[in-house]
């Protein structure tokens, strides 16, 4: 079996605290992750990101260690009831950049086909764009 995992590391001049309102907030979250989310970071809660042109995408929160640490998984499948298909992993770190701001890294794995790796790597570019724009990205 192949090991895909996605890596990605943005640094922002936002602090830490704004930084983790943008990946846990449903309001936020909706400004650049979707166009809607249903979401709770609390350990054990389960929720949905939202796209009008692609599905509603069941998410389970794993982890929450604010403002460091946050781990969720979702459905690849849109629409579908969580542990009905296969999930993959997404685990956020953040941490305080020397001189100020907050470095991201976002690590998803699990995927069982290079099409969903390729799908999701490419999503990721796209609202990480989004969100380095809300944000302002160094």
């Amino acid at each position: 079996m192949t090991d895909w995992t996605i890596t990605k590391r943005l640094e922002f001049d936002a602090g830490i605290d704004a930084v983790w309102r943008a990946i846990t907030d449903p309001a936020e979250l909706s400004l650049w992750f979707g166009d809607g989310a249903d979401f709770d970071p609390t350990p054990g809660t389960d929720g949905a990101m939202v796209w009008e042109n692609h599905g509603r995408y069941a998410v389970r929160v794993e982890e929450s260690s604010p403002p460091n640490r946050l781990v969720w998984s979702w459905m690849h499948e849109p629409n579908a009831a969580f542990d009905s298909a296969h999930a993959t992993r997404v685990e956020w770190s953040l941490s305080v950049r020397p001189g100020g701001g907050t470095a991201l890294e976002l690590r998803e794995s699990g995927f069982v086909t290079a099409t969903h790796y390729d799908d999701n790597n490419g999503g990721w570019d796209e609202e990480l764009g989004e969100l380095r724009t809300l944000l302002g990205a160094v």
